[in-house]
């Protein structure tokens, strides 16, 4: 190895460096050190071959690294220059800042999802046991909704929030505010309409209060009122500001956001199917699909069918073991009714 290092840096090498080599490595080429027995010369032969593989490289690895770079360069202007696909534009609509603002306050929660599934059958025998004698069917999503309001009226931690960064306020009314789909600029996209009161109200107005915000004109007073709409057309570093402003006051936050979150997926899909909701409430309920099951009943394996739910739960303000509490005790209030 050193014949070799001394002979790059004697036949590739500049001048300067082969009188480095010449003047550094042999006056003491094989001379002992008295200081330490050792020779100098042996050590300056390990420098020697540190200083070829530093100074004078070899060729071929050069030209490696110069042809990939080349290759890579040309690959760069060809991806650059190739031509835009077939495609269609269409400008982006100001509503859909109310879902961008949703999102963007829902990422700084950290939220715990807890995954549980309801008897269908139980379910829906409760429901005709609510029917009022009008007849009207009421929906599974009111029917959800009215339970969930209750239940979480009956444990107000479960909708607690931060004020101020030094108490929890815990609201005695449970206001939710409900996702529901509308037709906005030619688009169908989710808008939030908030239930206020929902525990005090029955389960047919509830059922009638979101029938209507199905249906009701927009920019009204149903889903994206007015002032809604308004303030989702500022640009986005004033709604920051707002946003900034409820995040700290929880009285504020539940005018205009509400207290409780619930967001349906039933009969859009088909199959098992639980939804993992992107929140900035305290408490969301995600109501999934109902699908068919195989269980053991009395020794007989018989088939039935179950509604996947989604509980999801701010863990700066909701501890798990409570969570799991309230969870139990809403499928228990889902499939036998509010005790």
């Amino acid at each position: 190895a050193w014949n070799k290092c001394a002979a790059n840096l004697v036949s590739g090498s500049t001048g300067k460096v082969r009188a480095l080599a010449f003047f550094y490595f042999l006056p003491t080429y094989g001379c002992p050190d008295s200081r330490n027995g050792g020779c100098v010369g042996a050590r300056n032969q390990a420098n020697l071959g540190w200083i070829c593989r530093l100074i004078v490289p070899s060729t071929p690895s050069w030209h490696r690294v110069g042809h990939r770079l080349t290759v890579a360069f040309n690959q760069l202007r060809r991806l650059l220059n190739s031509p835009v696909a077939s495609n269609s534009q269409t400008p982006f609509p100001k509503s859909r800042n109310v879902v961008l603002d949703i999102v963007a306050e829902g990422r700084r929660k950290n939220i715990v999802h807890c995954f549980f599934e309801v008897d269908a059958s139980a379910l829906r025998a409760q429901i005709s046991n609510c029917t009022p004698q009008s007849g009207k069917r009421i929906s599974i999503t009111s029917y959800i909704s009215g339970i969930l309001a209750a239940s979480v009226a009956a444990d107000p931690r479960m909708h607690a929030y931060r004020h101020k960064g030094r108490e929890l306020i815990l609201f005695d009314d449970v206001d939710l505010s409900v996702m529901v789909e509308r037709n906005v600029d030619g688009r169908r996209q989710p808008l939030p309409f908030i239930v206020r009161a929902a525990n005090r109200k029955t389960f047919l107005e509830v059922d009638e209060a979101l029938k209507q915000a199905k249906s009701a004109p927009l920019f009204a007073d149903g889903p994206l009122s007015a002032l809604e709409a308004q303030f989702f057309s500022l640009p986005q570093i004033l709604r920051k500001i707002v946003w900034a402003f409820a995040r700290n006051d929880a009285h504020l936050f539940r005018q205009i956001a509400g207290t409780v979150g619930v967001t349906s997926l039933v009969r859009y899909s088909t199959g098992r199917m639980f939804g993992l909701p992107i929140t900035p409430m305290s408490l969301t309920l995600t109501i999934g699909e109902i699908s068919p099951h195989l269980a053991l009943v009395d020794g007989v394996l018989i088939e039935g069918k179950s509604l996947q739910l989604t509980l999801s739960a701010d863990h700066d303000v909701i501890d798990g073991v409570p969570l799991a509490r309230f969870m139990h005790k809403l499928k228990v209030n889902l499939e036998q009714g509010m005790s």
